[in-house]
């Protein structure tokens, strides 16, 4: 079936029940021989957020009545639309219409869903529509390594992913094993993934096209955690699958950021583990050594991930990052202070988090400016070691988890600590989002390399 698609807004629909509809809904209508899906894009204020909303209703509306062929005229969405420009509409839209497309059917026996053709009047579009994709893929690759099965992600299968990921690209895979760890200095890495018959890696991406700026990405790559010897006590654990999120969305990011051979210099650290409970796991009360000579007592070993992010931040000094940005799947706690929507950023520099904000507003990867408050830090104190990483508190967890990592970044750093606890799952079943992981974090990250790179 060949549909036109066509926008409407409360002053220009001649049809009196068109005009009720709220931004994004659909209705069919057919004229004699012609179908038409007209879409409303009627809305006080529009982000482009919405106009991916929009490319991923209208694309999975297409599917669902098993529309193979559609016209589309983006000058008419654009003339409806003032405060874009027609190459931002055509963006947008087809970046949502991309990411609409996705599917994880790897264990099923399940036909692949076929994607409208969209007919368009102007060849110009092409390089816009070739960069969606390449966005779309980006998130793509992380919402799939998040929602693979644990026994199908476990750190030795994610590190083999990522020599197939990036072979041939300009990105250079390291990965470090189990037994040259605690010699590589990642001693938390170790003791927080020997509880498991998986043992844990960890993997350094490097992107180099530019000799300025310096950046690190370091993503929680815990492949599924139980707790350890504090175990969950959750009647959905196996949700825990994603809690390598973070990792995921570094990766993505990575691959994103060499997909447009972006002009910059960034490394990826990656620390890979399974935490469970067994004969050979870290138990609480247990004292880690990191590599700068600080220690930590473990308050709890559901509290694994700020220890292997901590491995993370401080090999990223070592080779000399100006900036680090760490992001993951971290605490329960900042899904309760900012819903499911937006994800929690955290600085010891807050006035570029207002800057992060918008930069997420932009992409979709929303998220919103956190306090590390340097009082909480009685709350990390240890009897035992230098400080532990658990708060005495039950209160504002994920303002210590924070506070934990902030303990191993050093003065002249820029860093930066994304908590997604909260968005590794999409906050609604709408537009551009599946079933399954989000993909968050992605577009984020890559927009802030780009944009801080470009700074003297």
């Amino acid at each position: 079936m060949y549909v036109r698609i066509e926008p409407i807004n409360q002053e220009t629909s001649s049809i009196a029940y068109l005009r009720s509809l709220s931004f994004g809904e659909t209705r069919w209508l057919q004229k004699e021989d012609d179908v038409f899906l007209y879409a409303a894009i009627h809305k006080s204020e529009v982000m482009l957020e919405d106009l991916r909303f929009l490319g991923g209703t209208i694309n999975q509306e297409l599917q669902q009545n098993r529309c193979t062929k559609a016209d589309l005229d983006f000058p008419v969405f654009t003339s409806l639309l003032p405060a874009f420009s027609e190459e931002e509409v055509v963006a947008a839209f087809m970046e949502g219409w991309f990411l609409a497309d996705y599917q994880f059917i790897s264990y099923k026996k399940e036909a692949v869903r076929k994607t409208p053709k969209l007919h368009f009047a102007n060849s110009d579009y092409e390089p816009l529509i070739k960069t969606a994709i390449t966005k779309a893929e980006a998130v793509h690759v992380a919402r799939d390594l998040c929602n693979e099965p644990a026994n199908k992600l476990t750190p030795s299968i994610y590190a083999d992913k990522l020599q197939k990921l990036f072979k041939d690209t300009a990105v250079d895979v390291e990965i470090i094993d189990s037994t040259a760890l605690r010699s590589r200095g990642f001693e938390a890495t170790a003791v927080v993934g020997k509880g498991s018959s998986q043992p844990p890696q960890v993997a350094i991406l490097t992107l180099k096209n530019s000799k300025t700026n310096n950046f690190a990405l370091v993503g929680k790559g815990v492949t599924f955690d139980s707790g350890g010897t504090n175990v969950k006590t959750g009647t959905d654990i196996g949700e825990m699958k994603m809690d390598m999120g973070g990792s995921a969305a570094v990766v993505g990011a990575i691959k994103l950021l060499a997909d447009l051979n972006a002009p910059v210099q960034v490394t990826a650290i990656l620390p890979l583990v399974t935490n469970v409970a067994g004969g050979n796991a870290f138990l609480p009360s247990d004292v880690i050594t990191y590599r700068n000579g600080k220690t930590v007592e473990v308050g709890n070993t559901d509290a694994e991930g700020r220890l292997i992010l901590a491995d993370g931040i401080l090999y990223a000094q070592t080779i000399g990052a100006d900036t680090i940005i760490d992001i993951a799947t971290l605490t329960g706690t900042i899904g309760q202070a900012l819903g499911l929507k937006m994800a929690g950023i955290f600085s010891n520099n807050e006035k570029k988090l207002w800057n992060y904000k918008k930069l997420g507003e932009r992409t979709g990867d929303y998220v919103w400016p956190m306090p590390v408050i340097d009082d909480y830090q009685l709350y990390l104190k240890s009897s035992t070691a230098d400080i532990n990483n658990m708060s005495s508190s039950s209160f504002g967890g994920a303002i210590t988890a924070a506070l934990f990592l902030k303990n191993f970044v050093e003065d002249h750093c820029h860093w930066v600590h994304i908590d997604m606890a909260n968005t590794v799952r999409p906050w609604k079943i709408e537009g551009y989002y599946q079933e399954g992981a989000a993909g968050f974090g992605v577009r984020l990250l890559t927009e802030i390399v780009v944009q801080e790179s470009k700074r003297p």
